[in-house]
């Protein structure tokens, strides 16, 4: 069985995974994801958000370094190795761009298997970006799996006075 990997909004683990996790916990969460971009050597897609743009600024560079080799790696290997929009603020979200994956591809003829990260990810399958790309596979009966990389969506978000965990005054 052949393995995809569907890598969804990494530029939200950019800046948004800064203000929504903390930037020590963010920058934990791109490190883990572009060392798993870096080992990869499969077939490839990536789903990009409006937040792409920000892998370029210095200080996400990593994560972009890692995607575009991965990319690039694919491409050499003669894999798969697409980039396309899919942005949860447009008509052509990350769930149409599944959709338009799994037509393309024939994933749902068999022989293929799944994976997926970037970011957002609800282990309580609630909500989020990379959970919306997992249902449609899914829902095409191609086995499909998320990644340990994914970020995960904090479950306590940082208020916007960043005072983590803090009541707020009676």
């Amino acid at each position: 069985m052949r393995t995809l990997l569907i890598v969804v909004h990494p530029g939200s683990a950019c800046g948004s995974a800064d203000f929504n996790l903390g930037e020590a916990e963010a920058a934990l969460g791109r490190e883990a994801l572009a060392e798993d971009l870096d080992a990869w050597t499969g077939p490839v897609t990536v789903i990009d958000g409006g937040l792409s743009s920000e892998l370029r600024r210095r200080n996400y560079r990593d994560l972009g370094t890692a995607v575009e080799g991965m990319l690039e790696r694919a491409a050499g290997a003669g894999h798969r190795s697409v980039r396309m929009r899919g942005d949860a603020e447009e008509e052509f979200d990350q769930a149409a761009a599944a959709a338009a994956i799994v037509a393309d591809m024939q994933l749902a003829a068999g022989g293929w298997q799944v994976e997926v990260t970037g970011a957002w990810h609800d282990p309580d399958q609630l909500d989020g970006c990379v959970n919306s790309v997992v249902e449609v596979i899914e829902r095409a009966g191609v086995p499909c799996v998320v990644r340990a990389s994914a970020l995960r969506q904090a479950v306590d978000p940082i208020p916007a006075d960043g005072a983590r965990g803090a009541s707020p005054a009676p």
